[in-house]
């Protein structure tokens, strides 16, 4: 939605900043105040006061107390007096769009800050901007205002102090896209005394936390933990150390070797005797001796498992330690788990099977 509106004005909220002026010549000095310029009676004429239903026009300082002390058209707890000028050419941008551009920073951002924070009952989202122009951006949205958020803005100017930033506040204005009934957009005007300091968190300037102007509720402040985003362009990333590199889904890893091979040369120079070539009959690893050539003698002890394996006659084929292992036979753990709980659940199952055969029998007879 484009902003189409021309005239911009610029109110002094007599009820808000709970200040009369005596003089309408102090009016010139609070817009020079806010926008950092010399700015004269003659370019802010007429000045007219209003309550948002009737207008008054300011002609002499006379004019002043009996404006203010007229009834009010409207409800006590909405009422409000205000004081409001046109702001003269050449302050305001001529592609000004309320959350795009901004009215007093015109240099290069240095730094973008970013909070969630509690204020009264409801949650708001503050976004701090600074830049190199000594100025800064205050933004703050009430997220739950329906299709379309409602916006808060400040801006003025920010100064370095030895723990983090005072922040010096000019001007003030709200924006809301499909807001209705439609008001007219203008640029509010603040308390001179009103300054804010915000505090770094630790010696790493990553976090701000102090106090900033609150949008809702009866407090006039509420607390913000801001904290700063990365530059645009850059992507921060955190390095794990401890954690092992994943195995990469594009580049296959070489197989490793046959654990026959790997078996094979660990036995030593035995297992680098040739094989029989092709065609040619094997001689069998120990040929056995017929009983009687046996002398009588008592039966020899098993040698333990561990005992060095027996010699290969030479041309016999080489079995290697996995062979072996694998013409073992495995041995299967028995079945310790009882039946009777299956048993039980599958007599229950049947007895309520027949409960309910039983009644939908007794229904139809």
């Amino acid at each position: 939605m484009a902003f189409k509106q021309k005239v911009i004005n610029f109110e002094i909220s007599l009820t808000k900043l709970k200040y009369v002026p005596k003089h309408l010549t102090e009016i010139p000095k609070i817009i020079s105040r806010a926008f950092e310029r010399e700015i004269t009676m003659k370019e802010i004429q007429p000045i007219i006061g209003s309550d948002h239903v009737k207008e008054w026009v300011l002609r002499e300082d006379a004019d002043i107390p009996e404006f203010y002390n007229a009834p009010n058209m409207m409800q006590e707890w909405i009422a409000e007096k205000l004081i409001k000028v046109k702001i003269p050419d050449g302050i305001i941008p001529k592609d000004f769009q309320p959350k795009r551009v901004k009215i007093l920073a015109t240099g290069k951002k240095l730094a973008k800050f970013f909070g969630e924070d509690s204020c009264s009952t409801r949650t708001v989202e503050s976004t701090l901007k600074i830049f190199d122009c000594n100025h800064f951006y205050l933004k703050q949205t009430l997220p739950g205002s329906g299709a379309s958020p409602h916006w808060t803005i400040y801006e003025g100017r920010w100064h370095a102090t030895e723990r983090g930033l005072r922040l010096e506040y000019l001007i003030r204005y709200s924006w809301q896209l499909s807001r209705k009934p439609a008001i007219d957009f203008s640029v509010e005007a603040t308390k001179s005394e009103l300054q804010t300091s915000l505090a770094w968190d630790g010696e790493t300037e990553k976090q701000l936390n102090g106090n900033i102007p609150a949008i809702v509720g009866t407090d006039d402040f509420f607390w913000v933990e801001l904290v700063r985003e990365g530059d645009a362009g850059e992507a921060k990333i955190r390095w794990n150390e401890d954690c092992p590199e994943p195995p990469s889904w594009k580049r296959r890893e070489k197989p490793e070797r046959s654990s026959v091979a790997a078996d094979a040369r660990a036995e030593g120079p035995e297992s680098q005797r040739k094989r029989p070539a092709e065609g040619q009959t094997s001689v069998p690893a120990a040929a056995t001796p017929p009983r009687s050539s046996y002398p009588a003698a008592a039966p020899a002890a098993v040698a333990p498992p561990s005992a060095s394996p027996p010699k290969v006659a030479p041309g016999a084929p080489m079995v290697t330690k996995s062979e072996r292992k694998a013409e073992q036979p495995v041995a299967i753990a028995p079945d310790d788990q009882s039946p009777w709980p299956l048993y039980v659940g599958f007599s229950f199952y049947v007895v309520l099977a027949s409960f309910f055969l039983y009644l939908y029998w007794n229904e139809l007879n």
